[in-house]
């Protein structure tokens, strides 16, 4: 089997096993991953790009509201030309969103030029060593090689961390995986 065949039955049984979990799972397990992101998030960074969440991900809004009480600056990615991530500031996260490519909301506002702290990523499934299982259309991947950053995250359920995730050289490596039981350093790690 190939890798993008290995990939898309990867992808289909994780997208799978997140579309089962209920409302209320989705819930506490998401402010359980928002109380260990707080925890782990150096005061240091002011500057965090967040995702929208979709399909039963993570949800991390409220966290981003709290962060953005502290003054740090919030940003979610916007898809423009349905080419290329772009990161753009959010101050009000009820009316600051259109509704945008692939049916997303995403950010109406202005881009933001500067260095990014934290990049907070959003995947179907992650392994150990920080490789990251996307939709399939390399949008963040291809973002986070080209950006300027510090850190980027995976953010994930413990039921998405997988042992091996085929990749090419086009795949990502993520610094560290957040869940729901806590931090797992990825450097290192092959």
């Amino acid at each position: 089997m190939d890798i993008f065949s290995e990939k898309r039955d990867l992808r289909r049984r994780f997208l799978q096993l997140r579309k089962t979990i209920s409302r209320g799972t989705v819930e506490h397990l998401s402010n359980r991953i928002c109380a260990n992101l707080r925890h782990h998030i150096p005061h240091e960074f002011r500057s965090i790009m967040f995702y929208v969440p979709i399909n039963n991900e993570a949800d991390l809004l409220s966290l981003a509201k709290e962060l953005f009480i502290e003054n740090r600056t919030i940003l979610f990615p916007k898809l423009v030309d349905y080419e290329k991530i772009v990161p753009y500031i959010v101050r009000d996260l009820e009316f600051d969103f259109k509704m945008g490519a692939y049916n997303i909301p995403e950010p109406d506002t202005e881009p933001y030029n500067g260095k990014i702290d934290l990049i907070l990523v959003p995947g179907v499934a992650f392994d150990r060593s920080g490789y990251r299982l996307g939709y399939g259309r390399g949008y963040f991947d291809e973002y986070l090689f080209s950006a300027n950053y510090t850190e980027a995250w995976g953010v994930a359920y413990d039921f998405q961390i997988t042992d091996a995730v085929p990749q090419t050289d086009k795949d990502f490596r993520m610094k560290r995986i957040i869940t729901e039981s806590g931090m797992t350093d990825c450097e290192g790690k092959e």
